[in-house]
């Protein structure tokens, strides 16, 4: 089985589901919280259209490997498909899920990639964060969670991190529901 994405590197979706798995199992023998952070690529597909695949690939695999580098030796980053990635976050409560996300945001508006012409592509980043056991006790709840929250995002709020609903308390601006 290939756990491997071909354009990335990364884990693939198969890797990452066999990861939430096992985060699950540790997280209800431990009790900790752990956190899924669903990303999408803000305006990519323009990157292909203009650019073509080739050069949309050479961004996607830059990009996502420069996201990685700001990660915890224990996150796990995997490829989820198209412009789209999924953190799993180890021992991770919402707090600290947000502050990852607002750097994940912020190291993106630090993104650049050289493309012909001597012009620089620049990217968007939106999210959705969902925590167990809060927003889901299963993968697939957690998931569906997290896919919610992004595009609740991306229809709503395109440059945001949401949190997936169903938790209350005082949330930065930046994160509240739409």
């Amino acid at each position: 089985k290939a756990y491997s994405d071909t354009v990335t590197g990364l884990p693939n979706r198969r890797a990452l589901d066999e990861q939430l798995e096992k985060e699950l199992a540790q997280s209800r023998r431990t009790g900790q919280a752990f956190a899924i952070i669903m990303m999408d690529l803000d305006g990519f597909k323009s990157v292909n259209d203009t650019y073509g695949h080739a050069l949309g690939d050479q961004v996607l695999r830059v990009f996502f490997n420069y996201t990685a580098q700001e990660l915890r030796t224990t996150d796990f980053l995997a490829r989820y498909g198209g412009d789209e990635m999924t953190l799993i976050m180890s021992q991770t409560t919402l707090p600290s899920a947000i502050l990852v996300a607002e750097k994940i945001t912020e190291k993106t508006k630090e993104f650049s990639f050289e493309v012909p012409g001597e012009k620089h592509i620049t990217l968007g980043i939106s999210g959705g964060i969902a925590v167990y056991p809060v927003h889901g006790r299963t993968a697939a709840e957690l998931m569906r969670a997290a896919d919610e929250a992004l595009y609740r995002a991306k229809r709503h709020e395109r440059g945001k991190f949401l949190v997936a609903k169903g938790l209350t308390g005082a949330l930065s601006p930046a994160f509240q529901f739409p």
